[in-house]
């Protein structure tokens, strides 16, 4: 069939010269036939195009009535049954839309826009034999009559048909839809169609791109717009938003709208509003296989299984070969990192239908995610063949050969998985870090994981991010945990913003602990919040802290209630408001433990493994869930109040007013800090040094807690620097690295000076700093490495000097030596080894030569000789 069919979109459509008299008469009956149709059409215009109206605003009643009124009085024209059967199916009514449309072929036996409207009919009650006869006759009508077929709907068709009989995705978006797009610039049809198939394939910015003109030209369009808003939801989630509140405002009734909504609402764990939009949707269509799915998951989330089972029987009454209804519980599950229970409903869905691509691609991330690879990569393997089209595969596949090159380190508790020369720099103090975070909060929780947690470091942020979400393009994470595997990204790739890579995966074996201890039931916001939490108690430096924004936010009362602070991180608009939903939650674990004790934290999380709801659970380990958010909003609201007490941040400026004069506002008010930093910066370029110096000493006093990079220390130290004096230069910066962990430049800038002030001990502790944010540098390696030597610590010298050896090979005779002799005593074999690839890359090294004869005599038992002074 699909061989066929691919020959139409190339071969001429008319030769008139090639005709015999035979087929000129029946051209000439055709063109009388279709005078007739266009002068009948025209009669009927204003009524079909009426009904497309009431069609597109969700009057479907309406627009069903009038079809049916229409054919009933014989009306001619394929549109009637089209309309009518689309009216009926979006009301639930499928058996008589299957009426309408068999009607409608039985009159209109050349109406392939029919046929595929009983193909999509067909698939929804589960006759796939069906599919296959009218597939059959597509393709036979196409082929035999191609010069009928060439109008946008056709086309549109035509490119449908094409898809399900196989052929290649980019064939039909050249052959069918653009043809669609450029013959017919005014007609939706085929900009809808393209830009589907490229969201259907996983080619979002292709969508995009095709969508984004088309919309402007149909505006009006609710598919358009639920189109477009799928397209860019990840990229511009504001202006997804307003696409679907816009397809709403078009047509009220947009089913595909209240489903996103209703997905949305479960996300952010607001079930009861997910209910109404799940009960509208019902109201539209009563039998909606979608709307019984997503009722279905509620009651799963709530351990409702008796009424879970009930809506997933409902949602399979319409067809029980429907693969999407358990992909589609399926997917919401595992968005709620229910993988386990996800992976079960795409082996249902697969069951139904062993070829439904969606569950297989599905499936196979939740099992990479689970930690079964073999099966995983199997299905991703075998999905990529049934479709080399879809980008998400294809990124997987990519993804695939990048994990292949990483080396894997085992330590007791976990797998690690990173790039080689990765590796070989930090990979040990990974492990360590690890083995610290599992000792320490598995002895803290009372909860040990069973399975080796598999943790993954990525040197790309494509990979992170099609490891993590399925797609790449995705900025803004630092790692991710699924249960019992973490993904991150690697200090490599996050060189344009620097991070404490140490913290971020103390914060993510901190979800390890709390999504295992509830059988992953905990609500975001707390496993957020006890991960941010945790690292604070690990060091003071880590996790989120106030700050003027978060201050600001507090004191206006834009604060979100605890029971609905999952919404926060759904709904947040900006980086900054996602920011502060990490803070707050985090904040209200602090105020539990400090009003409830730590072990509220532990009886909620076991109250959540039960099967309670987060709220009932908070209910039930504090004094009610209405005392603790106004008791929390008190408290909250007290701790903004005592930081920064007296200290003024907000610069007010009215529209339309010319930017303030911040120096003027310093000067009338000493405790303003944003003025005060800006004239102080005003005295530094205007070479009033002890003036600077002097406000910035004042606006420390006032203001000690600010850990920032462009606060009153950092530029305190540039100034010191500019003065030369770099004994208080290095003061400063020792004290703001008591408060910020990721402050590179400034921990760089510190370990320079007091290498030079050879402040080894020192020099040693700010060197940690460094290695904690970005330990792939050379130059800060061996300024460590002199630290290490000057204190006699072997131990460090060697990790430093493997470092090193990885990183900047150029000195690799030098540094071989140095390892063998940090080896002579306790490794001799290991020595040898390294002394013999030092005399590799330097044949002369006087000094390695004289050790390898030490080593060849100390096995010998003869002693050396004596050799030459050293001379590479």
């Amino acid at each position: 069939m699909g061989e066929s069919l691919s020959i139409f979109w190339d071969q001429s459509l008319y030769f008139p010269s090639l005709m015999s008299w035979q087929e000129k008469m029946m051209i000439g009956r055709i063109l009388t036939l279709l005078a007739v149709s266009t002068v009948i059409a025209a009669a009927n215009a204003a009524t079909i195009s009426e009904c497309r109206e009431l069609l597109r605003t969700g009057k479907y009643q309406e627009c069903l009535d009038e079809t049916a009124a229409a054919i009933e009085r014989r009306s001619y024209g394929e549109d009637w049954p089209v309309l009518r059967a689309e009216a009926e199916t979006r009301l639930g009514r499928y058996l008589q839309a299957q009426e309408t449309i068999n009607a409608g072929i039985g009159r209109y036996s050349w109406s392939i826009r029919l046929r595929m409207a009983a193909i999509r009919n067909s698939k929804l009650l589960g006759n796939s034999k069906r599919v296959e006869t009218l597939l059959d006759e597509i393709n036979q009508l196409a082929t035999s009559a191609p010069w009928r077929y060439t109008d946008a709907d056709d086309l549109v068709a035509l490119g449908e048909a094409a898809i399900e009989m196989g052929a290649d995705p980019k064939d039909v978006l050249e052959g069918f839809f653009d043809r669609a797009r450029r013959n017919y610039e005014s007609r939706a049809d085929g900009h809808l169609a393209a830009g589907k198939l490229a969201i259907e394939k996983g080619d979002l910015a292709l969508a995009a791109s095709i969508l984004r003109p088309a919309i402007e030209k149909f505006p009006e369009n609710a598919d358009m717009c639920f189109a477009l808003a799928t397209a860019v939801q990840t990229a511009e989630p504001e202006v997804a938003a307003q696409l679907l509140q816009r397809s709403l405002e078009i047509n009220p009734n947009f089913v595909p709208t209240m489903q996103r909504l209703a997905e949305r609402q479960i996300d952010a764990e607001d079930y009861e509003t997910a209910e109404d939009t799940i009960a509208d949707i019902l109201t539209i269509n009563p039998r909606s296989p979608e709307a019984h799915a997503l009722n279905a998951v509620i009651h799963h989330l709530h351990s409702r299984h008796d009424k879970e089972a009930e809506s997933r029987s409902r949602a399979l009454s319409v067809s029980t070969a429907n693969p999407q209804v358990d992909h589609l519980i399926g997917t919401r599950l595992s968005r709620k990192y229910r993988f386990r229970e996800g992976a079960a409903y795409q082996r249902m869905a697969l069951e139904a239908d062993a070829l439904y691509l969606p569950a297989k691609i599905q499936l196979a991330q939740d099992l990479l995610r689970l930690g079964e690879v073999e099966e995983g990569w199997q299905l991703a393997d075998a999905a990529q063949k049934q479709d080399k089209y879809d980008v998400s595969l294809f990124n997987l596949m990519q993804l695939r050969g990048s994990l292949r090159k990483f080396e894997t380190r085992r330590t007791e508790h976990f797998v690690i998985r990173m790039e080689r020369s990765e590796s070989a720099v930090y990979g040990q103090q990974v492990e360590s870090l690890l083995e610290e975070a599992f000792a320490a909060l598995s002895a803290k929780y009372g909860y040990t994981p069973a399975d080796p947690v598999v943790v993954e470091i990525f040197h790309r942020q494509d990979d992170f991010a099609v490891r993590t979400f399925g797609l790449p393009d995705v900025a803004g994470f630092l790692g991710v945990c699924f249960g019992n595997l973490i993904t991150a990204n690697s200090p490599a790739s996050m060189r344009d913003n620097p991070n404490n890579w140490r913290s971020v995966l103390w914060h993510e074996f901190c979800h390890v602990i709390t999504l295992q201890m509830t059988g992953n039931k905990i609500p975001r916001w707390l496993s957020e919040g006890i991960s941010v939490y945790e690292e604070r108690i690990r060091d003071q430096r880590w996790g989120q802290h106030m700050d003027p924004g978060s201050r600001k936010r507090v004191l206006e009362g834009n604060i979100t209630p605890v029971s609905q602070l999952s919404s926060a991180f759904l709904n947040a608009k900006s980086g900054e408001d996602l920011n502060f939903a990490y803070y707050e939650s985090s904040m209200v674990v602090e105020y539990i433990v400090h009003e409830h004790g730590a072990e509220a934290i532990t009886l909620i999380l076991g109250d959540l493994n039960a099967g309670l709801t987060i709220n009932d659970a908070l209910d039930r380990r504090t004094q009610g869930l209405k005392e603790l958010d106004a008791q929390f909003l008190d408290w909250f609201r007290a701790r903004a109040e005592a930081w920064a007490k007296d200290v003024e941040f907000v610069i007010v400026r009215e529209e339309g007013a010319p930017p303030p004069d911040l120096i003027q506002i310093a000067q009338q008010n000493p405790n303003h800090y944003a003025a005060g930093l800006a004239w102080a910066a005003e005295l530094i370029r205007q070479d009033f040094v002890k003036e600077a110096e002097e406000k910035l000493l004042q606006l420390i006093e006032l203001h000690p807690e600010d850990s920032s990079t462009g606060g009153a220390r950092r530029l305190l130290a540039e100034l010191y620097k500019q003065l030369e004096r770099p004994q208080k230069q290095a003061s400063v910066l020792r004290d703001h690295l008591q408060r910020s962990s990721s402050d590179l430049s400034a921990a760089m800038e510190l370990l320079e000076l007091q290498t030079a002030f050879e402040q080894w001990p020192q020099a040693l502790q700010t060197g940690d700093i460094v290695l904690s944010i970005d330990p792939l540098q050379p130059r800060p390696l061996r300024q460590i490495l002199q630290a290490t030597q000057q204190l006699n610590a072997p131990d460090e010298t060697q990790e430093i000097l493997n470092s090193l050896l990885e990183l900047d090979p150029s000195d690799g005779a030098r540094i071989h030596f140095q390892l063998a002799e940090i080896l002579e005593e306790k490794d001799p074999q290991a020595a040898r080894r390294h002394t013999l690839l030092s005399l590799e890359r330097a044949p002369r090294f006087r000094a390695a030569h004289a050790l390898l004869l030490k080593l060849t005599a100390s096995d010998t038992g003869e002693s050396p000789k004596d050799e030459p002074a050293d001379s590479q």
